[in-house]
């Protein structure tokens, strides 16, 4: 019985990564069409699924092929998530650009020392 509890414990937290997943693909979407409105809305509700993944966490060890599962999974989600923030802030990337340049304190010869 404990068994089949751990095995639903993991599929729902796969589950809630997935639709994390989901949601931030919805909010890439809407970032796109400019729809800050809607992007907030979904944001809401990825804060509860990632709240409920914290809790989650602490009850479930995944085995190796679900760990890269939710690897792969979260890898998406930041891809998606750092799309959104080009979105919604065009103007940080041309400022990293114009600070962190190539030349520069932080830039290609700094990294030597």
């Amino acid at each position: 019985m404990t068994e089949i509890v751990f095995d639903e414990q993991i599929d729902r937290l796969i589950g809630l990564y997935l639709s994390i997943e989901r949601a931030s693909r919805e909010m890439l979407a809407a970032a796109r069409d400019s729809d800050w409105d809607r992007v907030g809305t979904i944001h809401e509700t990825c804060s509860t699924l990632i709240d409920e993944v914290r809790r989650l966490n602490l009850r479930v060890a995944l085995d190796r092929d679900r760990q890269r599962t939710k690897l792969r999974i979260v890898r998406q989600i930041v891809r998606n998530e750092a799309q959104i923030r080009r979105l919604a802030y065009p103007w940080s990337e041309r400022w990293e650009h114009l600070v962190f340049g190539s030349v520069g304190a932080f830039g290609p010869s700094a990294q030597r020392h």
